[in-house]
């Protein structure tokens, strides 16, 4: 698996839209972020908010994934219920097709969770659709251990946690 030095976060800015509109269309994004329009707007609504944090993810300096998170403790999504406080949820893709099943997914979201626990988080929760054998086998790479199968506000969903550890140094 690659290391994480590689990997870098920077918040979305208006001028990433066309690429993430690029990204949204391709057939490995499309099938898991539905209507790209609407994926487009919700992530540009986003964009300077203090609910959702969106990022751009480069490897080695070029851009290559996206990758969100939001505080969950004010959630109204009654399968996310009874989390502990300071839960976040992240979800995230690939856009460049070839970097798929490369071991990068499991190591930037590695990186990505360490800074959500730096920053206090005690829990960070995903929902891949149970379908999503690709992204359900990153997580589990990533250190997510699965919760069950529920139905979110989303749909359909395999609910999976990764929990800060007590002798986190962070």
């Amino acid at each position: 698996m690659p290391k994480a030095e590689p990997y870098a976060f920077r918040p979305l800015a208006v001028a990433d839209l066309p690429l993430l509109a690029e990204w949204l269309e391709s057939r490995h994004v499309r099938r898991w972020w539905g209507d790209p329009a609407e994926a487009l707007v919700s992530m540009e609504e986003h964009i300077d908010t203090a609910s959702v944090w969106c990022f751009i993810v480069t490897l080695n300096g070029k851009d290559f994934a996206f990758i969100q998170a939001a505080d969950l403790d004010d959630e109204d999504d009654e399968a996310l219920a009874g989390q502990p406080k300071d839960t976040y949820g992240i979800d995230q893709f690939i856009g460049i097709e070839e970097l798929v099943g490369k071991g990068h997914g499991p190591a930037f979201m590695i990186g990505f969770c360490d800074m959500l626990f730096a920053k206090g988080a005690q829990r960070i929760l995903v929902d891949p659709h149970p379908d999503n054998a690709f992204a359900i086998r990153a997580y589990t790479k990533a250190g997510f251990q699965r919760l069950g199968e529920t139905t979110t506000n989303y749909g359909r969903a395999l609910l999976m946690a990764l929990d800060r550890q007590e002798n986190d140094t962070q």
